[in-house]
């Protein structure tokens, strides 16, 4: 799950610098209303999915729940056992906040 969140938020950061190179003039309250939408939605979108596959994942069998997400949303085997092993940053904040 927070490997998940953690492409979610990658795929974010990558589609507003995108944004930001092909709407040069955007102002900052506009480019930051931009972002928490899109950072909004989102976790919107993942908040049920997220929840639900906690919940599965504690059962007999749920280790194939989080097999599922890493096969679904292409994760990188790697970056999922690096963020379990702490060795990459997690996402420690909702998508729908900005810094």
């Amino acid at each position: 799950v927070t490997a998940l969140r953690q492409r979610a938020a990658d795929v974010v950061e990558a589609e507003l610098l995108r944004l930001d190179n092909r709407l040069p003039g955007l102002d900052a309250a506009h480019r930051d209303e931009v972002a928490k939408t899109v950072r909004r939605v989102v976790d919107k979108l993942l908040h049920a999915p997220t929840v639900r596959v906690k919940q599965l994942a504690s059962a007999p069998g749920g280790d194939s729940y989080a097999e599922a997400l890493r096969e679904l949303f292409e994760l990188d085997q790697q970056a999922v056992d690096a963020v379990a092993a702490g060795e990459l940053p997690l996402v420690t904040r909702d998508l729908d906040k900005t810094e």
